[in-house]
């Protein structure tokens, strides 16, 4: 990348990211290292790392306005799952998915070098639940997943999951109750960064109640580059192929 574009898009993040509190941009290299090690730390022992406060609140509040007026509502989703290619190319999100340093730390996370998904549609998606919703225990298609709580519902919408090693997941989308005592919560926190072990992360949302949506914004990252989802993948979770 040019520098003088990389230091444009660092300026850009640095307005979506609290980079003093996690200097991504190597502005402090001691503290960088202490957020690598305790979350690489997370990482390894549970195949997930939760980082809070990570988008900057002004972001977050500018997020959740435009889904909640509408800007990514019914007609740009399916069920409730916004594409890539139906997200502005102007988001913030789109940009922070795009800024090199966010790859190179989720790779020193997961201990090997992590690429962003060349799906058009399933790189990156935002997740609306509405009252009534839930989604029950799967996998994610990505070998990493980067999740960001942009709004937080009134009730319920935690995302609970196994830590690695976890259990089977039933035929049918139930889990063993001898499973159930290794099950984790996690709230929904608006600015909040989770990064989970994707394909291997065994994980659900809780029924999400009341008038306030439960939206999160999902990144997708494997092990190898140039990765993207099958026709009937796509079809299953988008409605289309293309």
């Amino acid at each position: 990348m040019d520098p003088a574009a990389g230091g444009a898009m660092t300026r850009e993040v640095d307005g979506i990211v609290d980079l003093d509190r996690y200097p991504l941009d190597r502005r402090s290299v001691a503290r960088l290292r202490e957020v690598i090690e305790r979350a690489q730390a997370d990482f390894l022992v549970s195949g997930v790392t939760v980082l809070p406060e990570f988008l900057r609140p002004a972001v977050v509040t500018e997020m959740a306005a435009d889904v909640l007026s509408d800007g990514l509502g019914d007609a740009m989703r399916f069920e409730y799952t916004v594409a890539c290619d139906r997200i502005p190319d102007s988001s913030p999100l789109k940009a922070l998915y795009r800024w090199e340093p966010l790859r190179e730390f989720v790779s020193h996370l997961v201990g090997e070098q992590a690429y962003r998904s060349a799906d058009e549609l399933g790189a990156m998606t935002v997740q609306i639940h509405e009252n009534g919703d839930v989604q029950d225990w799967h996998y994610d298609m990505s070998d990493y997943t980067v999740m960001l709580h942009i709004v937080a519902p009134q009730r319920g919408g935690a995302l609970e999951y196994i830590p690695l090693p976890g259990a089977f997941i039933e035929r049918g989308g139930g889990l063993p109750m001898r499973h159930r005592h290794m099950v984790k919560m996690l709230p929904t926190v608006p600015g909040t960064l989770v990064l989970h072990a994707g394909r291997r992360s065994r994980h659900r949302v809780t029924p999400v109640q009341g008038e306030i949506p439960r939206v999160s914004v999902h990144m997708a990252f494997n092990a190898r580059p140039g990765q993207r989802l099958n026709a009937h993948v796509r079809r299953h979770l988008f409605g289309r192929e293309e």
